[in-house]
């Protein structure tokens, strides 16, 4: 009898070694599984479109008033805006990027009041992040308002901003005088910034990109948006990727390296361009 309750216990200890056992060698196959489900994670709730594809998606623009202020001094140029457009296509944050301080409320109030379809984004709104480019064009002049000859008009592409003492000062850091007994005109700079309509107004040569056959297959659209460094005598000096597929983006350097500009004049000699280049791939109907 002793000898069958010996057995007894011997079973039972040995049943529950087994189960601990069995226990441990399936703990971290249990989150081994669960793994992938943490990987998909949530769908991100903000992305960074470039500037023409947000420009597709505008359903209501408001042209901004021209300020007196700036019409009165002969103040044209671009305002570069940060926009941060809500799941409605509302515009919900503006932040100034670069402009004429004159140029730069007319512009944020104006955008303000844009409106956008919804981004969508695996079939579902999503916030997008963007950028906003506002052009201030003053009329062709009319007799008895042409600007003062002592006062040139801004350098075409430039932004400019006020310093102290009235003088106008570009954003890479020319001076200009505003009166005939100002200081006189300094060395033009070797470098602007120019938008990407404007390079793209220089262009005398372009070479459309060969569309991959990887993303072909894989029906992969999209836009590669490139910072490029145009040459004092338009050729392409430098490039590297901002935004886009990866399997588009090799080719549109390919091709982009090809293209050749008109040279950009400022006070009448060449300087380099500092701009960015859009190359869009799409494909035909299904």
């Amino acid at each position: 009898m002793r000898r069958g309750n010996k057995i007894l216990v011997w079973y039972l200890m040995m049943s529950l070694g087994c189960a601990a056992l069995a226990a441990q060698e399936s703990g971290p196959e249990s989150k081994s599984g669960a793994a992938p489900q943490q990987a998909t994670g949530p769908a991100p709730q903000r992305i960074r479109v470039s500037q023409g594809v947000s420009q597709a998606l505008i359903v209501r623009k408001v042209q901004p008033a021209y300020p007196p202020k700036a019409r009165e001094s002969r103040i044209q140029g671009e305002v570069a805006l940060k926009v941060l457009i809500s799941r409605e296509g509302d515009v919900s944050e503006v932040s100034l990027i670069s402009g004429h301080p004159l140029l730069a409320p007319a512009a944020i109030d104006a955008v303000k009041l844009w409106k956008y379809k919804p981004y969508l984004l695996n079939g579902r709104p999503i916030q997008v992040e963007t950028q906003v480019v506002v052009n201030f064009r003053l009329e062709s002049d009319s007799a008895g308002d042409a600007p003062p000859p002592d006062l040139p008009p801004p350098a075409e592409g430039g932004v400019v901003g006020e310093v102290p003492g009235g003088q106008t000062k570009g954003v890479i850091g020319g001076i200009i005088s505003s009166t005939p007994s100002m200081m006189p005109r300094v060395a033009t700079p070797q470098r602007v910034r120019a938008s990407s309509g404007l390079s793209s107004g220089l262009l005398v040569k372009k070479v459309n990109p060969e569309y991959p056959e990887e993303a072909r297959r894989g029906r992969i659209q999209g836009t590669v948006v490139l910072h490029a460094l145009i040459s004092k005598a338009g050729d392409i000096e430098t490039l590297e990727v901002v935004s886009g597929d990866p399997a588009l983006a090799p080719e549109a350097i390919r091709a982009v390296k090809q293209w050749k500009y008109k040279p950009y004049l400022l006070n009448g000699n060449p300087v380099e361009v500092d701009t960015q280049i859009l190359v869009n791939f799409t494909l035909s109907g299904n």
